[in-house]
């Protein structure tokens, strides 16, 4: 039985500020994983990262948006925490929509080029 074309068009959308990456798929990454583990030392990971490169993410994301993205609670005897904020929840969906509309909008070409790479046997 001859296999299926298994090709896929993957967009990754990034948001550059001043040549520097400000948003993109990883960071938004750690905005969804932070909304459910409230933790950036879980977040972390669960991400194969260090804590300190997390934080590092966070405080850049934080500093290209008008307001932070994510507010960060010291430890102590109550624990620590981390939140997104409103604004980084508005981010999140509208990076979410904007990627929906960027795959929407390439889909006709997507379809066209597929038929124009090779079949897989």
């Amino acid at each position: 039985m001859p296999k299926t074309n298994s090709a896929a068009m993957k967009l990754r959308l990034r948001v550059v500020l001043d040549e520097t990456d400000a948003f993109g798929p990883g960071k938004a990454q750690i905005l969804e994983s932070l909304q459910q583990t409230h933790s950036l030392n879980q977040t972390a990971t669960a991400m194969k990262m260090s804590y300190v490169k997390a934080l590092a993410l966070v405080k850049a994301m934080n500093s290209h948006f008008t307001e932070p993205l994510v507010t960060l609670t010291r430890g102590g005897r109550q624990g620590g925490g981390t939140e997104v904020t409103s604004t980084g929840q508005k981010v999140l969906a509208e990076y979410h929509a904007a990627r929906a509309a960027a795959e929407a909008a390439v889909e006709p070409a997507w379809k066209n080029l597929r038929r124009l790479l090779r079949k897989e046997s």
